[in-house]
């Protein structure tokens, strides 16, 4: 029987400088796809993501569309070898790589969908911030963002693995609360490199804006079962997309429910394209799941002589 595999697409916060080099160098399909990608976007694609520097690669309109070229470049050089996804997942701006893979979005609409996105995140005009919460207890971590919710809005996020959950808000109560973390002693909070609070409330003027170009938007028939952000379960019909896109800018992502929607359909490998955040989170969730990150030239090149 064949294997089968799961494609994860890693979002926001997977950006570093040099993403992208070794794969143009290695690939004429990576030079031809950051031309396309820098074409769509006017934007200098190459020289943010080769040479940053990291505060520039960091700003959500750049490291969206950045992160979502990588990504696709892997998905077409597996895809050229022949490997073919049984079903695709991405984390929050991962979940348009996995459009492209499902087959229900062409990479220029991808691309033009994700400069929108970002746009309008990125105008929201209150300051946010995101934070990881690591090995806290839940009921503790929940009763603490509830107390600050109080004084404005801070929610859980992510729920990210089993022992990681990411919280997001206000920047002044997102900074309260991983200090409120530290002083506990317990567990860790690990600010994210993130310029805004997505997937809470605060980010509901930017998916209202969002809605006219997801309607405008041509969505093709999935080739693939994409396991949406929004629900954990599979998505087979297109015309459901547009209303979990918006959905998914404010809502809480489902990763960890993704992950064992995926180990209870069966799935052999987890092989995330452009990160490693992922692969770390499935064992987290199960330890002894096979995961692959495929980032770099060598990675792909090693795994394709599997």
């Amino acid at each position: 029987m064949a294997e089968k595999i799961a494609y994860l697409f890693p979002g926001q916060g997977s950006q570093y400088v040099g993403m992208g080099s070794s794969l143009y160098t290695e690939f004429a399909l990576a030079r031809s796809i950051f031309t396309e990608a820098e074409e769509v976007l006017g934007l200098p694609l190459r020289k943010y993501c080769f040479e940053g520097p990291l505060t520039e690669l960091t700003k959500t309109r750049i490291a969206q569309p950045a992160i979502l070229t990588l990504e696709y470049i892997i998905y077409r050089l597996l895809a050229e070898e022949g490997v073919t996804p049984t079903w695709v997942a991405g984390h929050s701006l991962g979940e348009y790589a996995a459009l492209i893979a499902a087959g229900t979005l062409t990479f220029a609409d991808a691309l033009q969908l994700v400069q929108k996105r970002a746009e309008y995140m990125a105008a929201v005009s209150v300051p946010g911030g995101m934070a990881a919460i690591v090995n806290y207890p839940f009921d503790q971590l929940e009763a603490l963002v509830n107390e600050l919710a109080a004084d404005g809005v801070i929610a859980l996020a992510n729920f990210n693995s089993p022992s990681q959950i990411v919280v997001s808000g206000e920047i002044r109560l997102v900074e309260e609360l991983v200090a409120r973390v530290k002083e506990s002693k317990v567990g860790k909070a690990i600010p994210l490199a993130v310029q805004g609070a997505f997937h809470s409330r605060i980010m509901e003027p930017a998916a209202q804006r969002f809605r006219e170009d997801l309607a405008r938007t041509k969505f093709l028939p999935l080739k693939t079962p994409l396991i949406s952000n929004v629900t954990a379960q599979a998505v087979t019909a297109a015309e459901e997309l547009p209303s979990l896109l918006e959905k998914q800018i404010y809502s809480p992502v489902q990763w960890e429910a993704t992950t064992r929607h995926l180990l209870a359909s069966g799935c052999d490998l987890f092989l995330e394209l452009g990160g490693k955040v992922l692969s770390g989170l499935v064992k987290k969730t199960e330890a002894g799941a096979r995961v692959i990150s495929l980032r770099e030239a060598e990675d792909i090149k090693k795994y394709l002589q599997k």
